[in-house]
């Protein structure tokens, strides 16, 4: 092997093999050759049809236009997630966690006056007028605004198999990543566990400097070849089960919702996300807690009460297995592990495609590497991603041990105070004594700022959870938070002025004006 690392080679399509190699390729593309390798057998698994607001940038830095995303992966504007029934099974119940921070966000916690206050609305409309974009199904800008850009922040909701494709003909067409069709045979590897050259049942061999595993699930390099292990975290999120289908509409201009619909059900919860020509929707669960017989005739259940012309006969329902856990370490020796190889937890909150942009802009600002500095660079990435596993763990159980369900064991067992992450029980703490703020969450690397534990701390738990506020520095900041909550309704009342979800897209898609459209209906 060479000193300098001059050749990556990706094992795997999908999500995360064409994002690393559009990202490595675009950013390194005239110093380095990166080659991908995909199995022509292995289906996209596509459980991951939603992103965050980090997705607009990794776009922009690999080239590519936003309305031909819109065009050709049937893609929608995703404003963030709306969680309903997740607070008790009594009666109804829903929150937002929105993508927009809180009015004044960088110098004012308007959460401590949020709780001090006695508004009659929740907190998350009370801070920013995404809620009523989100109620009212809006679209998070206008047709004038530049591609990227926004009146409120969001990311896409998508169909996984389309994005990939796109994905490959812009890296092998235009960043000059070349792609490899074949089945992987054997990893050889050096004495001391090196990869040396991947064979493959073409029968040729390919050697790189680095190795990347996007080979999902089976983790083909990190797992199978190099033997490292998983660490488990079903003890926190027990989760391990989906059963998913696609859901086609039964009026084609029905209303586009902006987020991810997430709704509690007795062993786990049903995602159901809206894209342009179908809805995605799936029921995750512990298998331990609900037989998949179960789970399927509650999903069935679910999408017919929320559309009762769909012919559920005609529906192809999946079961999707996964394991709650990620490897010990996502770079050993020559193979970095980005995407499913290194690990998986559940979909709420549509973290894993966030983790594969973190892990593969992260390998972009390493580059140039030479062998001599890899160990000190994977230790590094290692910490770093570690770190923010952790981060990912520690914000979902948030959700489920806020909540004051108690229909199931399933959900006695998901809250037992013997199972909070350490951390997490000393935040709660905290927060019961002061608002959660900026202190929270204090790294510029943080996955989730304090204003997302705001929007799931008292969404979930309102104002049951009121510290004292009786300060000085409150009263002085009085004046601006009242201003910056008068500010939101104000713009609130004026959210109609955005188009439809729909009626936006349509008009992206077509180059025409929404006025024309209009005119034509």
């Amino acid at each position: 092997m060479s000193q300098a690392v001059n050749h990556i080679v990706i094992l795997g399509g999908g999500t995360a093999g064409w994002l690393t190699a559009s990202l490595l390729a675009s950013e390194h593309g005239s110093n380095i050759t990166v080659t991908l390798i995909e199995s022509p057998d292995i289906p996209i698994i596509g459980v991951g049809e939603g992103t965050w607001p980090s997705m607009r940038s990794t776009l922009q830095k690999i080239g590519v236009s936003e309305h031909e995303l819109l065009s050709r992966c049937d893609a929608t504007f995703k404003q963030g997630t709306e969680f309903i029934n997740w607070v008790s099974d009594s009666e109804p119940n829903r929150y937002y966690h929105p993508f927009s921070l809180p009015a004044d966000y960088s110098s004012i916690n308007l959460a401590e006056h949020w709780l001090a206050s006695e508004v009659d609305t929740d907190f998350c409309a009370t801070v920013t007028p995404q809620a009523s974009a989100i109620l009212q199904c809006r679209a998070p800008k206008t047709a004038d605004v530049p591609e990227y850009a926004f009146h409120l922040n969001y990311g896409y909701h998508f169909d996984a198999s389309k994005l990939s494709q796109w994905l490959m003909g812009h890296a092998t067409n235009t960043l000059g990543v070349k792609h490899i069709l074949a089945n992987l045979v054997a990893v050889n590897q050096c004495p001391d566990g090196e990869i040396t050259s991947l064979s493959l049942d073409s029968g040729v061999s390919i050697s790189g400097d680095l190795y990347v595993d996007c080979s999902g699930q089976r983790a083909l390099l990190i797992g199978e070849a190099m033997d490292v292990p998983l660490h488990s975290i079903a003890h926190v999120l027990p989760n391990d089960r989906a059963i998913a289908t696609q859901v086609p509409y039964s009026d084609p201009a029905a209303e586009i919702a902006s987020v991810t619909r997430s709704t509690a059900q007795a062993s786990g919860w049903i995602w159901d996300i809206g894209l342009q020509s179908r809805r995605g929707v799936g029921y995750v669960h512990s298998s331990a807690h609900v037989s998949e017989d179960e789970a399927s005739t509650a999903l069935l259940s679910y999408i017919a009460s929320s559309d009762t012309s769909t012919q559920l006969n005609e529906l192809n329902v999946r079961s999707i297995p996964f394991n709650p856990a990620r490897r010990e370490v996502s770079w050993y020796k020559n193979c970095v592990a980005i995407g499913l190889s290194a690990g998986f937890i559940e979909p709420l909150e549509a973290s894993s495609i966030a983790l594969i942009e973190q892990a593969a802009n992260r390998l972009c600002e390493i580059l140039p590497l030479d062998q001599q500095s890899m160990t000190a660079e994977a230790a590094a990435f290692n910490q770093q991603m570690a770190r923010q596993w952790a981060q990912v763990e520690e914000f979902l159980q948030l959700h489920y041990v806020l909540s004051q369900r108690d229909d199931s064991e399933y959900w006695r067992a998901v809250r037992n105070e013997s199972a909070i992450l350490p951390d997490l029980r000393d935040k709660l703490k905290t927060w019961a004594r002061r608002p959660a703020w900026h202190q929270d969450a204090p790294r510029y690397d943080e996955l989730f700022p304090a204003a997302s534990y705001q929007y799931v701390l008292y969404g979930m738990a309102g104002r049951h959870i009121r510290p004292n506020t009786s300060r000085r520095t409150f009263q002085v900041a009085r004046p601006q938070a009242d201003k910056a909550m008068f500010d939101v309704r104000q713009r609130s009342s004026r959210i109609d002025a955005l188009p439809g979800n729909r009626a936006l897209l349509t008009a992206l898609r077509s180059g025409k004006s929404l006025e024309s459209l209009e005119g034509a209906a």
